[in-house]
């Protein structure tokens, strides 16, 4: 099967279709081209070096590779599908399947042509994780949570004396503000605390306890189809919307952990842990969508 993936270079985009398709290419034979978005986006986009009726499939995820994925297939043969990860804001009846996250169901009602699945899409691992690493996973300046640096310190201190003789694994993105970089380089006096911004999906894998900010949606996922404990920091949302209430039905179902402040007296709070569910089965959600589409191309 010849397949063109369309990029839109952001990473979290280009993770989801990576891992659907290596799950895909686990039952069929799969020859992938990758080809990136060009031009002024939303003003002029084009692609470069694209074949007439020879994919079979076009697929990515973002809203400057949509109107591409409608494009391409005006000149491809009429077995060609084109897929789009995630959900597109226009032209939804014109992708033969919209791959779509449960929480977008409102937007996406009129549509027959929806696989859904839930949160985001993350490579299965079923490996035992080593009780002697911990992972930290911090996201950054954000418009569903306040992302308050002497809060977020406070409770890895509390992490850190929970557990002093794991090994730390401390990951910042790009949202990661120069305020909480600051904070975090104090950490580094201890010997078992590493920051670092690399192998992260390897240390999903590894660790076998993993907190990350509410923001990072992704991560809580990705953290989630692997084994090991995950929890969430304690965060403060600026309103309801879908991703605080995706996170709080996490929380609330026992699907992730989270660190809890217990009023004790006026102005005084106790920092606790709330114990996910320990029979959880790891998230496999890529698997499942991929045996959905199997039957769809």
């Amino acid at each position: 099967m010849n397949v063109l993936w369309v990029k839109d270079g952001k990473i979290g985009h280009e993770k989801q279709v990576k891992v659907l398709l290596d799950e895909l290419s686990k039952t069929q034979i799969i020859n992938i081209t990758e080809r990136n978005v060009k031009g002024l986006y939303p003003i002029y986009t084009y692609l470069s070096d694209i074949k007439e009726n020879f994919y079979d499939l076009i697929i990515g995820a973002g809203h400057k590779v949509y109107a591409q994925l409608i494009d391409v297939k005006k000149y491809q043969n009429e077995k060609c599908k084109n897929i789009a990860i995630l959900t597109p804001s226009f032209n939804k009846r014109k992708f033969d399947i919209i791959c779509a996250p449960l929480h977008d169901r409102d937007s996406l009602k009129n549509q027959n042509n929806v696989v859904f699945y839930e949160g985001s899409l993350a490579k299965v691992s079923n490996e035992v994780p080593d009780e002697n690493i911990g992972l930290i996973a911090l996201g950054g300046r954000n418009k569903h949570y306040e992302f308050n640096e002497n809060e977020l310190i406070k409770q890895i201190e509390y992490i850190y004396s929970l557990y002093p003789n794991k090994k730390w694994f401390i990951f910042t993105s790009r949202r990661t503000t120069a305020k909480m970089m600051n904070k975090l380089a104090i950490l580094e006096k201890y010997s078992n605390i590493v920051l670092s911004n690399n192998n992260i999906d390897e240390l999903y894998v590894r660790a076998s306890i993993k907190f990350i900010t509410q923001d990072s949606v992704n991560m809580v996922y990705e953290s989630l189809s692997t084994k090991g404990s995950t929890y969430v920091f304690n965060m403060k949302y600026f309103k309801k919307n879908k991703i605080v209430n995706q996170i709080n039905n996490l929380i609330n179902d026992k699907k992730i952990g989270y660190i809890k402040y217990e009023k004790m007296a006026d102005g005084l709070n106790k920092i606790v842990l709330e114990e996910q569910n320990i029979y959880n089965d790891v998230f496999a959600e890529v698997e499942k969508l991929s045996y959905q589409l199997e039957k769809l191309i």
